[in-house]
Order: structure tokens, then C-alpha cells, then sequence
């Protein structure tokens, strides 16, 4: 006969195992356990304040000035017409210019193709100061080295190379006449939709300088050309059309696609590109 004591001994082993399997599945259960009340009580706000700490860091990075040239405001708020759109002997018109001392200005806009009650703002030609001196520099510039990774920029691919066209600063001047080598664009930035578009500017073989009027259409700017003083809107995804004035009914064509991308992945692609990051104020504003 088979003495059976081994039998029972292995049972025995495998019974202890399984035991001490239990015992410990049981202690990591509990600690499981209790690691995870312990964050429900006390991790979650600190995972919280930590966040909150990320969000503060983030927005004095964000703070810190880049150093724009010539993004200031040109005229004060003071300037700003009461009543800027009202009729008179049978004409509809839209304060243009004119402040303390000056000649008021407006625009004729009785046949306007845009709906003129909807327009919001008021401070004036130019008040928000479009760029017409484009300042660009290489990315180790005093100003463009400011720059931070994640900022949004709007880049173009030209003849003479890349260019990105900071969003803040497109935010604020609204609009950039530019030049590829010999070829004019101008860049338009629409608030509302959160976009910036490049257009040429030859309108029937004259070149266009556009400028600010002080208004918004439903957060996308209201321009003007200096030669006619024309009003230009963006009256549907990337078409920037005459809408009153001598040119009415002109649509410009694109130029460019614009790239959205944020600062740094901008840069990894396009190291030699140019930015923008200002306006030559110390030439007049041109006359047309």
C-alpha cells in the first residue's frame, strides 16, 4: 500500500499557498482601498490645486509682453461720435473721422450691401492701427525670441519664404498690408471666426492699402481702401468683398493658404522663418 502522508502534505502546502494568496490579495485590496479614499479625501484637491497652480504659471508666462512695435491705439476713445449711423436729407450715413477740432467725416452708406444697423465700435478711421510698415525679424530677434511655444501664429508659405503672423497681434491691428518681393497682399484677421486670411490687393492694376474703420460686422473687421475710401467686410469664409463705395461688388482674390499652428511646431517646421512683430510708426500712414 501507498503511504498516503505525502498526499495529505501537498494538500496541506497547496492549502497554505492559496491561504497566503487570500491574505495578501486581501491586504492589497484593502490598501487599494484605502489609497483610494485617500485620494478621494484629500488627493483630488490637491491634484485640483496643483492644476489651478499649472493655470496660474501658464497665465504670467502669458503676461509677459513681447514687445510689439507701433500696436498702440492711435486716437482716443474720447473721439467716438454719439450717434455714428443716422439718416439725413434722405441719405444714410456711418461716422467715418473727425474729433475735437477736426472736420467730421462720414461714409455715404445708403446703398451699403451690409447691414449697417449690426455695426458695433465707432472710434474711427484708423483708430486701431493697422499695419503699413510691416517690422519683421528672424526668430533670434529682440522681439521674436519672446515669443512662446504654444502661441497661436498664422503662417504663410511665400516666394521669399515663411512668415507667421502672430494671432494676439493680429487680435489688436486687425489688419497687414504686406509684400511678397513685389507682390501685395494684404492679411486679414476675423475675430469671429478665428481666422486670418491673405488676399492680394491689385484691384484692376492699382495696388490697395487698406485700413481700419473702427468697426466690426459680427466680429470680423470693417476696412477700408485709402484710395476710394470703399468699406470692405468678410462677408462669408475667406471672401473679402467691397460692400460700399466706388468698388462695390469687388472681390479680392485669396493669395495663400494661412496655417493656424501654434508657435513652436510652426517654428520646428519652418527654423528661418520671419515674424511679425510690428508696424513702422515712423512713417505717416499712407495717402491712399
Amino acid at each position: 500500500m501507498s503511504d498516503p502522508t505525502p498526499t495529505r502534505n501537498t494538500q496541506a502546502s497547496q492549502a497554505g499557498r492559496w491561504r497566503l494568496l487570500f491574505h495578501v490579495s486581501a491586504t492589497l485590496a484593502t490598501c487599494a482601498m484605502g489609497a483610494a479614499l485617500l485620494w478621494y479625501l484629500s488627493g483630488r484637491h490637491l491634484w485640483s490645486e496643483y492644476q489651478k497652480w499649472r493655470v496660474e504659471v501658464r497665465a504670467t508666462e502669458d503676461s509677459v509682453p513681447i514687445g510689439y512695435l507701433g500696436a498702440n491705439y492711435r486716437r482716443s476713445y474720447n473721439d467716438r461720435a454719439a450717434n455714428f449711423h443716422f439718416e439725413k436729407d434722405g441719405k444714410k450715413l456711418l461716422w467715418a473721422a473727425g474729433g475735437a477740432g477736426q472736420t467730421r467725416e462720414f461714409y455715404d452708406v445708403t446703398e451699403a450691401d451690409f447691414p449697417v444697423q449690426e455695426a458695433d465700435g465707432g472710434f474711427g478711421r484708423d483708430s486701431i492701427p493697422g499695419i503699413d510698415y510691416p517690422i519683421l525679424e528672424k526668430t533670434d530677434g529682440e522681439h521674436a525670441r519672446n515669443l512662446r511655444d504654444r502661441q497661436p501664429v498664422f503662417g504663410l508659405i511665400l516666394d521669399e519664404g515663411p512668415r507667421a503672423y502672430p494671432d494676439d497681434l493680429l487680435l489688436k491691428i486687425e489688419v497687414v498690408n504686406d509684400r511678397d518681393g513685389t507682390t501685395p497682399f494684404v492679411v486679414v484677421h476675423d475675430r469671429g471666426r478665428g481666422r486670418a486670411y491673405a488676399f492680394l490687393r491689385d484691384v484692376s492694376g492699382q495696388v490697395l492699402s487698406f485700413g481700419t474703420t473702427g468697426y466690426s460686422l459680427r466680429r470680423a473687421p470693417l476696412l477700408y481702401d485709402r484710395k476710394t475710401k470703399s468699406l470692405w467686410w468678410i462677408v462669408q469664409e475667406g471672401v473679402l468683398r467691397c460692400v460700399n463705395g466706388p468698388l462695390k461688388g469687388t472681390t479680392l482674390s485669396p493669395y495663400r493658404p494661412v496655417e493656424p499652428l501654434p508657435w513652436g511646431e510652426w517654428l520646428s517646421q519652418h527654423p528661418k522663418t520671419l515674424v511679425l512683430v510690428g508696424n513702422d510708426r515712423g512713417k505717416p500712414i499712407p495717402a491712399e
